[in-house]
């Protein structure tokens, strides 16, 4: 037998590894979950969603790696034939060098070395290095892809430049407010907050009326039931005849925790978390549906239009005191698993699995879920997985951080990212074809990017807060918060209709909506609920900049 030398020439982390090592490590599609047929098929919707399994993550390993790559393992360098006789040297500036089970050594020939030969020639680093890389021919060169940051280019001629200073204060229009006093709200400014929160929140139910829900802050007397629940607050529903701006019902609820409670469904239904259900509300608060959840809430996901909902529901893993113990040592909720649910507008599950509370929450789409995978250094690209299972790109971009995408009617998607040579964060609304139609930046001195639109989706609004100094990674009261600047723009060009900013804004995620066709906007302050009028979308304010081409 004879001898055959081999190189080392690259390096993988053991399967399965972290996300960083596998781009497209992930766990299974919704539309591959047991027992989805929406559109026919052997099992019915009762069975289907029934069938709850775990599904483990799918490390998908790079097709291709390069000589002298290390995948997976930080810290960790790969000299390829520096060593004695061409050998490879592995090398770590801050530990020893350790290499865990299962790691893959990709193995490649010495340079040097012929089939049939007992010997093999002299080598040197340089020559096996080169004889490791194949020599691309002028065609194949060609075909190399490259990479396009597709939310650079533009949808049309001309591409709208989200700009501070010319879309505030300008066509603002106030038709009406209302007091809150009487309510009885009184938002919490010194309370310390690592990101926005959830005590209150604006939704049109129809035209006609505007739903504020608040937490009124007084003492909750707890049931039997409640007692051994960390977080139980009261909402209190009050709802306001947006033509005369007077309350014509008031309702309260109780939520078991802190997170999101109110999810805008359509033109006119609000789904409200509550006690152990989910229950889906209509014009005058009139009761459409409900759900009941039998366990903590995780999340609560819904495709633009309302037709599909995904619920995450948490299945404790530990008891009460290991919980507590685990939140103690790590600072952080405990990994739990999750069992998630798809529903369609009627409430029917469809599909039904189970995954860690670590992985991120599901996006729909009104045709399946996205999903944002890893192509490289700071590259992205947004996948569909639709619910007849097929795979389509819809946008890549370029990214320091993992861009966070948020879906809207008529195909817009609301892209955000980090920019390394600066210190802010960049955001795109993207249209249906994968150009942005609209392009901002701003600073780490603004914070939390928010974007909705109209039932309808010929409008859309950003709102960005501005705090008194950067709060990049760092706690926050409400009086660090120095203003509050909305813009209302065309779905299909961009171009601003309305640009309000108003001071002192409260540290809390909705406070603003749309009316189901766009011609009003509701803000919430700290002591009011104001009406402004949106010009119609046909009409060119002449707001903001223009930019022709990408």
């Amino acid at each position: 037998m004879r001898r055959l030398p081999l190189t080392i020439e690259a390096v993988v982390a053991p399967v399965p590894s972290t996300l960083e090592a596998y781009g497209d490590n992930t766990n299974q599609p919704l539309s591959e979950a047991i027992g989805l047929t929406l559109n026919g098929g052997v099992r019915s919707a009762s069975s289907a969603a029934s069938t709850v399994f775990f599904e483990p993550r799918r490390p998908r390993p790079p097709q291709a790696v390069l000589p002298g790559q290390v995948i997976g393992l930080k810290d960790l360098k790969l000299s390829v034939g520096n060593g004695p006789e061409g050998s490879s040297i592995f090398s770590s500036t801050k530990r020893n060098v350790r290499l865990a089970a299962t790691s893959q050594l990709v193995l490649v020939p010495s340079a040097g070395y012929e089939t049939g030969s007992t010997n093999a020639k002299s080598t040197t680093p340089a020559t096996v290095a080169a004889a490791s890389l194949p020599t691309p021919s002028p065609a194949n060169s060609e075909k190399t892809p490259i990479f396009t940051d597709d939310t650079e280019a533009c949808a049309s001629l001309e591409c709208t430049i989200d700009n501070v200073a010319t879309i505030t204060d300008r066509g603002a229009e106030t038709l009406a407010s209302i007091s809150l006093a009487p309510f009885g709200y009184s938002p919490r400014l010194n309370r310390e907050h690592e990101r926005f929160d959830y005590d209150s929140a604006l939704a049109y139910l129809g035209e006609q009326q505007l739903l504020f829900t608040f937490n009124p802050h007084r003492l909750v007397h707890r049931s039997e039931a409640e007692r051994s629940l960390r977080n139980v607050r009261t909402i209190q529903a009050e709802l306001i005849d947006a033509n005369a701006m007077r309350v014509t019902k008031v309702l309260q609820w109780r939520v078991s925790d802190q997170g999101q409670y109110l999810w805008p469904v359509g033109s006119d239904g609000v789904l409200v978390h509550s006690g152990q259900e989910l229950r889906m509300y209509g014009p005058g608060l009139k009761l459409r549906n409900a759900v009941s959840l039998k366990g903590p809430l995780a999340f609560v996901r819904i495709s633009p239009a309302g037709k599909y909902f995904a619920v995450g529901v948490i299945r404790e893993r530990h008891t009460e005191r290991v919980h507590q113990a685990l939140l103690d040592a790590e600072n952080r909720e405990p990994e739990e698993e999750v069992e998630l649910k798809v529903f369609n507008e009627n409430f029917v599950a469809f599909a039904s699995l189970m995954q860690s509370s670590r992985e991120p929450w599901p996006v729909l789409s009104d045709t399946g879920e996205l999903r944002v995978f890893s192509i490289g250094k700071e590259r992205w690209r947004i996948v569909e997985n639709t619910w007849d299972r097929q795979r389509r790109v819809l946008v890549q971009c370029r990214s320091s951080c993992v861009p966070k995408v948020v879906t809207m009617s008529q195909g817009l998607l609301f892209v955000v990212g980090c920019d390394r040579s600066q210190t802010g964060k960049w955001y795109r609304m993207v249209g249906s074809e994968g150009k942005s139609i609209l392009k901002g930046w701003s600073s780490s001195q603004e914070i939390e990017r928010i974007a909705i639109a109209n039932a309808s989706g010929n409008t859309f609004a950003i709102g960005i807060t501005t705090a008194t100094s950067s709060l990049a990674d760092e706690v926050f009261r409400g009086t660090d918060l120095e203003s509050q600047r909305i813009g209302v723009y065309d779905s299909r060009t961009g171009h601003p209709l309305l640009g309000i900013r108003f001071p002192s804004p409260v540290p809390t995620t909705q406070t603003f909506s749309l009316s189901p066709t766009g011609n009003i906007l509701a803000v919430l302050t700290k002591d009011k609920v104001a009406l402004y009028k949106v010009p119609p979308t046909q009409a060119r304010s002449g707001l903001g900049n223009t930019n022709s081409g990408p």
